[in-house]
């Protein structure tokens, strides 16, 4: 079973290999993934699209020269030479395709210990492909491995990972951003918030509201986002006749203010390991509606702090939002745990959790 490890301060040099652009907009995740890290270990990254907001970071960019397989194969050779110029401790990667086997040649070429962060594609697709056998070496290969909840730590350990290599790693949220706040008007029955992908599952959000709208129920809903899936939503939104209950802003930084102004928040995603999105929405005070995907149910419990759907579907999705309309104790419990639980996913316990994680690296 995957812990968190107590340890004492951890210092030392650290080369991390990863990018979170992925053709979309830059969300953040270098901060949230790498910047607990930064805060007591000198950390240098190579990646394509670098975020320089993020402090204690040294960045080795890398172009794409317009063709993101190239940069991809150029990122892993200045990985390999900045490991071969400079003395580091170990190297770290956050998900396995290609950044934790990029991770791992450089590590076993240097003599280095090497740690990967588990994403949810790591495990839904990639170790139950027709290449699963070859994935699942590799995982037994790492030194430590780093699960957002203890769901994916116990797959892990399926896979043949020794459970001493598992350590959790707090998907960290700015708690002092995302807060309730007094006195802000609720404008939007729902808010959808994340990538415009299959993944996301958009289309889902907006089948849901079309069941609510076949049965007379009047809702004003926000999606907030950006991806290859936005033209096909804009073209179902509209085909449904939703055009008048849904805005499209686009992506959005910081969605602290269309929280707020919030009613529920739900998340429709196929696959997802522990959303960001979802951690965000609690800690602000949303009460939430969740598919059972990933680690969701340890960190919700139905009917307390969030609403976990009987089905990912949209019917089901339908229930629990007009539940929740209607039955007010219901709302008000779970809207005034939620926050407690958001507010537990902090940069501070993410800090502490990467010192266990480089602690276990060390004794693999």
């Amino acid at each position: 079973m995957p812990v968190r490890c107590e340890s004492p301060s951890v210092t030392g040099s650290y080369l991390a290999v990863a990018d979170f652009s992925g053709g979309v907009a830059n969300t953040g995740k270098i901060g949230r993934h790498f910047g607990p890290l930064a805060d007591h270990a000198d950390t240098t990254l190579v990646c394509l699209d670098p975020d320089e907001a993020v402090e204690g970071i040294t960045y080795r960019s890398v172009p794409t020269f317009g063709f993101r397989p190239l940069g991809l194969l150029v990122l892993f050779a200045v990985a390999l030479v900045e490991a071969a110029r400079n003395d580091y401790d170990g190297v770290l990667s956050i998900s396995l395709v290609p950044y934790g086997c990029f991770a791992l040649a450089i590590g076993r070429l240097h003599g280095l210990p090497v740690h990967l962060g588990i994403i949810g594609v790591d495990l839904d697709v990639h170790a139950h492909a027709r290449y699963g056998s070859v994935v699942r070496l590799l995982l037994r290969r790492f030194d430590a491995i780093s699960v957002p909840g203890t769901d994916h730590g116990r797959q892990l350990e399926r896979l043949g990972v020794p459970s001493e290599r598992i350590a959790v790693l707090t998907n960290a949220i700015d708690v002092d951003t995302y807060r309730p706040a007094d006195d802000v008007p609720t404008e939007y029955d729902c808010v959808w918030v994340g990538r415009f992908t299959d993944e996301k599952d958009p289309l889902l959000f907006v089948e849901t509201l079309a069941v609510l709208d076949r049965q007379g129920q009047d809702l004003r809903a926000v999606m907030l986002g950006s991806g290859p899936l936005l033209p096909v939503v804009k073209d179902r939104v509209r085909e449904r006749g939703l055009e008048d209950q849904v805005e499209l802003p686009g992506w959005v930084d910081e969605p602290v203010e269309y929280y707020r102004r919030s009613r529920l928040f739900v998340l429709t995603s196929e696959r997802d390991a522990l959303p960001l999105t979802m951690l965000e929405a609690m800690a602000t005070g949303l009460a939430c509606v969740v598919p059972d995907v990933g680690n969701i149910d340890t960190v919700v419990t139905d009917g307390e702090n969030g609403v976990i759907a009987d089905t990912r579907d949209a019917a089901s999705f339908a229930t629990e939002i007009q539940r929740l309309r209607t039955d007010d104790d219901c709302y008000e419990r779970i809207a005034t745990n939620a926050p407690a639980t958001g507010s537990r996913f902090s940069y501070e316990r993410a800090t502490d959790d990467w010192k266990g994680i480089l602690r276990t690296l060390h004794t693999a």
